[in-house]
């Protein structure tokens, strides 16, 4: 059976209802255009927070002022700013080496010895072997040092955490470190044992254990053994560790602790030199003090770390990140007086040739991760005794420059 098909027809009085309402909101539309016209012609098309803004330009200047500043400038210098891991800012400024040394001009890609820097990397790859071998922060290094090692007292109770934050209570110098950082350094070091309150004592020798405990942990992981009990083995496994693990994932070859050719390789000086007259100091291979300083890198290289690292889970996962971060792991200690746009996250290097900053020649480095707008620098000179803007601090004066470029 079929149905009708059925027509609804508004009585006569709906459609006068309805055509009353349809002018009634025509003219309620222009009341509310007009009305909007008059607020517009007032004046008020501009709503601000007062919520103070960051300036990326400024933030550059400001590093470029800050390093001026005290007039004598590094014989070579170079900052990278990236943002949300992209290269943002950059440039280059003076000499890799100077007249005296057959001139070459610092560039981006020019390989610098980053000093300390190089720890973060180290404790990069250890929190990557804890986790691989179901291993914390908290386990003791006692099992996986040499057997033929001589444990001195307290060492028995020494975990990853008090190396990683140079709470040891090792007994070490932050000098001759052919010898200190060595291999009998190290064993002799361990043999001494836990002497000293286990309060942070910032030591070399903390990371430079590494180079031995990141080849014993792998070796654990691995399906050949790694003998630790030889120098040798021990250099080139931490390297072979480090390149495949880090710099391979961020596709950075033949990244090490060797320097370019002597005759082509950045050299290291001090401002103080009137006339740069003095031959700039070469550092040769670090491998066999690896762990705690000695990388040559570019600055861009170094970008590339910070921003994989702070952006990206490739090189650590997120909980793995943020245990480095509590507990600043490789890193600089906290500094609640200047961290005031949330944490900041850095690492200095530092290699001078004398405790006299106006005749020391040397290298600087700083890298540094600002999470709160994703904004990552870098700085490295080749050169000593640079006076900065109220500061001898290189990460003061970058945490200075970020700091003063919120408007």
């Amino acid at each position: 059976m079929r149905t009708k098909n059925t027509t609804i027809t508004l009585p006569n009085n709906s459609r006068n209802v309805k055509q009353r309402l349809l002018i009634h909101l025509f003219f309620l539309t222009i009341s509310i255009l007009a009305l909007t016209s008059c607020e517009t012609d007032d004046g008020i098309t501009d709503i601000q927070t007062n919520t103070p803004v960051f300036d990326l330009d400024q933030f550059e200047q400001n590093i470029i002022n800050y390093v001026e500043a005290g007039g004598n400038s590094p014989v070579g210098w170079a900052y990278t700013i990236s943002v949300n891991g992209n290269l943002a800012k950059s440039n280059t400024y003076g000499q890799a080496r100077t007249s005296t040394d057959g001139a070459m001009n610092f560039s981006l890609n020019k390989e610098i010895n980053i000093a300390s820097v190089s720890k973060f990397y180290t404790a990069i790859g250890v929190m990557q072997l804890l986790e691989a071998n179901d291993l914390t922060i908290e386990d003791n290094i006692a099992n996986w040092l040499p057997d033929s090692w001589t444990q001195g007292p307290g060492v028995d109770q020494l975990t990853f955490k008090d190396l990683l934050k140079h709470e040891s209570g090792l007994q070490s110098t932050n000098n001759n470190f052919d010898t200190t950082l060595g291999y009998e350094g190290l064993k002799d070091c361990i043999e001494t044992g836990v002497v000293n309150s286990k309060t942070r004592n910032y030591l070399n020798v903390n990371f430079a254990l590494f180079r031995v405990l990141i080849p014993s942990l792998w070796s654990a992981i691995s399906n050949n053994a790694i003998d630790i009990e030889n120098d040798n083995n021990t250099q080139f496994m931490y390297l072979l560790y480090m390149q495949e693990h880090i710099f391979d994932r961020l596709s950075l070859p033949l990244v090490g602790c060797f320097p370019e050719d002597r005759e082509t390789s950045t050299l290291y000086y001090n401002v103080n030199d009137p006339d740069n007259n003095t031959a700039g100091q070469y550092y040769g291979s670090w491998n066999n003090k690896a762990g705690g300083g000695g990388y040559f890198m570019s600055i861009l290289e170094m970008a590339k770390v910070n921003a994989f690292f702070e952006h990206t889970e490739i090189l650590v996962n997120k909980e793995q990140r943020d245990i480095m971060k509590l507990h600043r792991l490789g890193m600089d200690r906290a500094d609640a007086g200047d961290e005031i746009h949330g944490n900041y996250y850095g690492k200095a290097g530092s290699i001078g040739s004398s405790s006299d900053p106006s005749i020391s020649q040397g290298v600087r480095t700083q890298m540094v991760m600002f999470p709160v707008n994703g904004v990552d620098c870098v700085i490295v000179m080749n050169s000593q005794g640079v006076t900065l803007q109220n500061t001898t601090s290189l990460r003061q004066m970058i945490y200075d420059a970020y700091n003063d470029a919120w408007q």
